[in-house]
């Protein structure tokens, strides 16, 4: 235990009874689930500032965190508010001896010393400043604060012990959720570096397209059977990359939260005729038949139109990739108040111990299966974003070698 600026030892205080010792593990324990619970860091600042008055009985804590020369109060409750988002020079304070020193440090007389905040706590009667470091796998990640006006009570050891053990559970939440938030913030620029050059290469992939498809149509001059079947292959090829470059897109966007809702009305039988007739070429490819069904019944309902037809695209494109003969069902019904939209393949079928990983992204289910049949891995994944963003689910059912449903419930 560190002395305070006299160099007078701290008092020892009444002793706690086992009521009181009960109620304080209690307490802790409470707090400890409750910094488990969340992985945001600015919330867990102020679970903790609020933990160190409650149960400290402190007017007012503040969470600061060192930037070399300087020091940033990050979080501040209580009297101490106003003190929020202010900086100061880490040389000569408080903060910078209780990081030096790792462990905590306390001024009776704070007000009448030169530390940089010395004015600012004197104005709103503070005298009392109590600095705790948090501590993570041996590297200080902040500084807990607590105040007290001249007329409270000095701060017991017992007292100073409490939000010790409250900064130690604090400090490895904390950890924690800074170790979330960088692997956020890499996922996001991951992200912004997939948008950026999937539309870098989108440009000339459309513009290669445009040229090869002048060239087919025999609009600059006439052209010999192998050259066009060999402009034929260039295009499909060119389709096939544009596709996958609009699935990365697709989802950076939904990964971003850049989409929005545009709900609409539509009549259901139209979407799934119109879906089916799309894709009715890439299943002839692969010798696949195409079929569509709808209740005799017009199915009228609103959602985003654009973005459930992009959802069933991905759902039949992944249906006529996964099956070598027979067909593609696409069809809608009226289940109660919900409306069912379903998928139906009779391709290689999913066994079950990889239902868990099937709508992961950039996740084939086997691996094996990557070079034989393409793809980003993103068309389920994507399915599943926008059938939650829709307010609905997709349900799935299949036997290997059977073939597989999946079923949309809006």
């Amino acid at each position: 235990m560190n002395l305070h600026h006299d160099n007078r030892p701290l008092p020892p205080g009444p002793p706690l009874d086992a009521v009181d010792l009960r109620e304080e593990a209690n307490a802790l324990r409470r707090l400890a689930r409750q910094m488990a619970a969340v992985a945001n860091t600015p919330a867990l600042l102020r679970i903790l500032a609020d933990a160190a008055v409650h149960q400290a009985h402190t007017q007012g804590a503040a969470v600061i965190q060192s930037n070399g020369s300087t020091a940033r109060v990050e979080c501040a409750v209580g009297e101490l508010l106003p003190l929020e988002g202010m900086t100061f020079p880490q040389e000569g304070s408080l903060t910078a001896r209780a990081i030096a020193e790792r462990g905590p440090v306390l001024a009776t007389h704070y007000d009448d010393q030169a530390f940089p905040l010395a004015s600012t706590l004197r104005a709103i009667g503070i005298s009392q400043v109590l600095c705790i470091p948090l501590l993570a796998h041996d590297a200080v990640i902040g500084v807990l604060l607590a105040a007290r006006g001249g007329e409270q009570p000095l701060f017991m050891p017992y007292e100073v012990q409490r939000l010790q053990v409250i900064a130690d559970h604090a400090s490895l939440a904390l950890w924690k959720a800074q170790l979330l938030d960088q692997a956020q913030a890499a996922d996001r620029a991951k992200s912004r570096f997939l948008a950026t050059i999937s539309h870098e290469l989108l440009t000339p992939l459309t513009t290669l397209t445009g040229y090869g498809e002048l060239l087919a149509d025999q609009v600059i001059g006439p052209m010999s059977e192998p050259q066009l079947e060999i402009l034929g292959r260039i295009i499909t090829v060119t389709h096939d990359l544009s596709a996958m470059i609009e699935e990365i897109l697709a989802f950076t966007s939904l990964e971003e939260g850049r989409d929005a809702v545009r709900p609409s009305e539509l009549l259901a039988a139209d979407l799934v005729h119109s879906v089916a007739a799309s894709l009715e070429h890439a299943a002839a490819q692969r010798g696949l038949a195409i079929v569509a069904t709808a209740p005799p019944e017009p199915i009228r309902f609103v959602t985003d139109v654009d973005k459930l037809r992009q959802l069933l695209v991905h759902l039949m494109t992944n249906a006529i990739k996964f099956t070598e003969k027979g067909e593609v069902e696409i069809g809608v019904r009226r289940v109660g108040d919900e409306v069912h939209f379903s998928v139906r393949d009779t391709g290689i079928g999913i066994a079950p111990e990889d239902m868990d990983r099937l709508f992961q992204p950039f996740t084939q289910l086997d691996q094996g299966l990557t070079r034989r049949h393409g793809g980003t891995g993103l068309g389920l994944h994507i399915a599943h974003r926008l059938a939650v963003m829709l307010g609905g689910g997709l349900e799935v059912s299949s036997a290997v070698g059977e073939g597989s449903i999946f079923t949309l419930i809006l």
